[in-house]
């Protein structure tokens, strides 16, 4: 009897512990501004407006001249991206921002035309559209679920109430759906450029959100909008890095926060999770290795530069 009562207590005892650690697992701490990089905003000359090419393959080359010495940092006219190696979360993680001058600048691109599930190497896909910076998408193709706009054409529309959507208008701007559901996306009072049907939703209104899920820690991938044409990414490594042990999503959701997004989204990640920094993968340890993908999400330059 005392015999079983000892294990009922110990049983207890674990369950108490396996709460707390659930319990601050879904709650993190914010992280220290001295160990975030910070935005430099910049502003851009007035031009005329950019026009996308129809073809991907005729967006404009960035300039050599645009990149900084180390690669880490691009800026012309039309766009200015910087990213930053940095460590939270005992885990390393690479961040990005993007600013720039016009919508269209924001783009996306599939392996192959959709309904095909074709995949294709991250950097395969930033030549052929000749990005400055690249991100991997949510993969949809791998799946048939979601509501799923390209390039304001929907390509599929099967609703997920119990999932959240991420929605690119055509401003560049980001606005979460839930649920994922046809009569919230209606509700938009501007047209619909790109949508994402991964998830969860980590920040919105300028809010860190509750995430009621299994916490597991993996390779991560976020995306996060800071003000009008300005963005932040995320791509953290996973615990099969060295040195790593990955991140939760609420922890990738209060870095999102932490970083200055009002708006914030989870992208596919595990080994997905890949960062272009025009054509050098700056995530994870080496051997860096690519998996082959779905699709992208891209930003390219509007000013005309050099010839393919």
């Amino acid at each position: 009897m005392k015999k079983r009562v000892l294990i009922l207590l110990m049983l207890v005892a674990c369950l108490a512990v396996g709460c707390a650690v659930a319990e601050e697992a879904h709650i993190p701490e914010p992280i220290p501004a001295e160990l975030l990089p910070q935005l430099v905003p910049v502003t851009f000359p007035a031009g005329d407006d950019y026009v996308r090419p129809e073809k991907p393959k005729n967006n404009y080359m960035p300039s050599a001249a645009g990149f900084s010495e180390d690669g880490m940092h691009y800026h012309d006219d039309t766009i200015d991206v910087q990213a930053h190696m940095i460590r939270v979360y005992d885990t390393p993680c690479a961040v990005m921002f993007v600013q720039i001058a016009d919508p269209d600048q924001f783009c996306t691109e599939l392996a192959k035309p959709y309904p095909q599930k074709a995949t294709m190497r991250i950097d395969t896909m930033q030549k052929r559209v000749h990005a400055v910076a690249a991100v991997n998408g949510d993969w949809f193709t791998y799946h048939n679920y979601g509501i799923v706009y390209r390039n304001g054409e929907l390509l599929r529309n099967r609703a997920i109430p119990e999932d959240d959507g991420l929605v690119v208008d055509v401003n560049g701007d980001l606005h979460i759906i839930r649920p994922m559901v046809e009569e919230e996306y209606a509700k938009l009072e501007v047209p619909i450029m790109h949508s994402f049907a991964f998830g969860p939703a980590l920040v919105r209104d300028g809010e860190v959100l509750e995430i009621v899920r299994e916490v597991t820690f993996k390779q991560r991938m976020g995306i996060g909008q800071i003000a009008p044409l300005t963005y932040v990414l995320v791509a953290a490594d996973g615990p099969d890095q060295p040195d790593s042990v990955g991140l939760s999503v609420p922890q990738l959701a209060q870095l999102m926060h932490d970083l200055g997004a009002h708006t914030a989204y989870n992208l596919d990640g595990g080994q997905s999770t890949s960062m272009m920094m025009y054509d050098t993968k700056i995530n994870g340890q080496a051997p860096k290795t690519f998996r082959a993908i779905g699709d992208i999400i891209y930003f390219v330059t509007a000013t005309p530069g050099e010839a393919e």
